[in-house]
């Protein structure tokens, strides 16, 4: 079954409430379970439960009006990081429009706007501006049952941009990156286009895993708190603190003049600073494409390369996890 999150603003509880029931008939169907913060008991952690339920997400509904994107915290912590998933293949976005406001520019990071994806209900009228609500929330729900029952109940994909369904990315960046030239099979060698491209790639899949396992982490001991920070649109930054000291912190990123073509990843930072760093996985053309070379890394654990997008980001959570784990022994 799909799992869905609802973001939304306090300010807008009445409208998610009656939305909530509209989807009812989808979640009795078996088509999605839904979550949003009014499920919250006495006693939890606000932040931690969020993210937790936003990273085991694969369909993220923002109700979206002014006070929703004044909101500091749906903007930064629940917006940007569902598109983030998007981006990476993990998640679908689907906005729906509450109230009138200046949505269509709000931007989403990667350089995009909210006017490239499909917006909820029919052509992105604001559910009040409709002759009743239900018959808004009506349109929107029906939208999203088909969408659904199309997947089958698994919606991993990106939303609809502009009413097209992007494909998610390939499990395999190595084998997508080759690219024959001709019926002999020789193969073209990589431009700098599809370098920066596997480059950014890499960065979202290691940005994606690690906001994800941070939230396991954080749901896994109430001693333990964490926390993942998009510095730039290059680099992020993660903590993990256990009962509030800090026992581990990194900072991954891409783009520097020194290591321009390589992920890089520095050890107790959590600046957008790109000249020192403490282990790297720089870019290595391979018979089967692009790759992430491991023969020099800095780690003193093993690495089988070359890595494709999600064994780079798993080699760098796994060598944070080991900082981590000799501080607090």
């Amino acid at each position: 079954m799909t799992t869905g999150f609802i973001s939304y603003t306090h300010a807008d509880s009445a409208l998610k409430e009656q939305f909530v029931r509209h989807l009812a008939p989808l979640r009795r169907e078996g088509l999605i379970d839904l979550w949003h913060d009014g499920m919250l008991r006495p006693g939890e952690h606000l932040d931690p439960a969020v993210q937790t339920a936003l990273a085991a997400s694969n369909v993220v509904i923002l109700l979206v009006s002014a006070d929703f994107i004044a909101s500091e915290y749906c903007y930064e912590q629940e917006m940007l990081r569902a598109f983030a998933r998007q981006r990476d293949g993990r998640a679908r976005v689907i906005p729906i429009i509450l109230r009138p406001c200046q949505w269509k520019g709000v931007p989403i990071g990667n350089n995009e706007t909210l006017s490239e994806f499909l917006a909820l209900p029919k052509d992105g009228k604001a559910v009040i501006n409709w002759s009743d609500a239900d018959t808004a929330f009506d349109n929107a729900a029906g939208a999203i049952r088909e969408m659904l029952k199309a997947d089958g109940g698994n919606s991993s994909p990106a939303f609809a941009a502009r009413g097209r369904v992007p494909t998610a990315p390939a499990a395999d960046p190595i084998s997508r990156s080759v690219r024959s030239t001709n019926t002999l099979g020789i193969v073209a060698k990589p431009t700098d286009l599809d370098r920066d491209r596997f480059l950014r790639s890499g960065f979202a899949t290691t940005a994606a895993l690690f906001e994800q396992k941070l939230a396991e982490l954080n749901a896994s001991d109430p001693r333990i708190n964490t926390d993942f920070e998009r510095i730039d649109s290059r680099s992020f930054a993660a903590s993990v603190y256990l009962d509030g000291k800090r026992v581990g912190q990194v900072s991954i990123w891409h783009g520097s003049d020194m290591w321009r073509n390589a992920l890089c990843l520095s050890y107790d930072s959590a600046t957008s600073s790109r000249n020192s760093m403490n282990d790297w996985l720089p870019l290595e053309d391979t018979q089967q494409g692009l790759a992430f070379g491991t023969s020099n890394t800095m780690s003193r654990r093993n690495a089988d390369g070359p890595l494709d997008a999600h064994g780079a980001a798993t080699y760098f959570w796994e060598n944070f996890l080991d900082q981590v784990r000799s501080r607090i022994r």
